[in-house]
């Protein structure tokens, strides 16, 4: 893997530009998700609260990393199989 163009593709030290690359992530859609999980709650007659929500987020958060973790080792795995092109 490239770590220059990883870099360039996540520069963590501009949290804007992060938003801006991924939009899922944002206040607005965080909003839209809080707004869902109360309806659903409502729906299953239980109640809504913000620690079950944050639960609800960070759980998502972790599959994301997974899915982020697993292309990561694919691309590892790549990188060390194939012969260097720079010869």
């Amino acid at each position: 893997m490239d770590t220059n163009r990883f870099k360039s593709s996540h520069d963590f030290s501009n949290i804007e530009k992060n938003l801006h690359n991924n939009p899922g992530y944002s206040v607005e859609s965080f909003s839209q998700q809080a707004k869902d999980y109360i309806n659903e709650m409502k729906s299953q007659n239980q109640e809504a609260t913000k620690q079950g929500f944050i639960a609800q987020a960070k759980k998502s958060a972790h599959e994301v990393w997974e899915e982020i973790q697993h292309m990561a080792d694919e691309g590892w795995e790549k990188g060390t199989n194939q012969p260097d092109d720079k010869a």
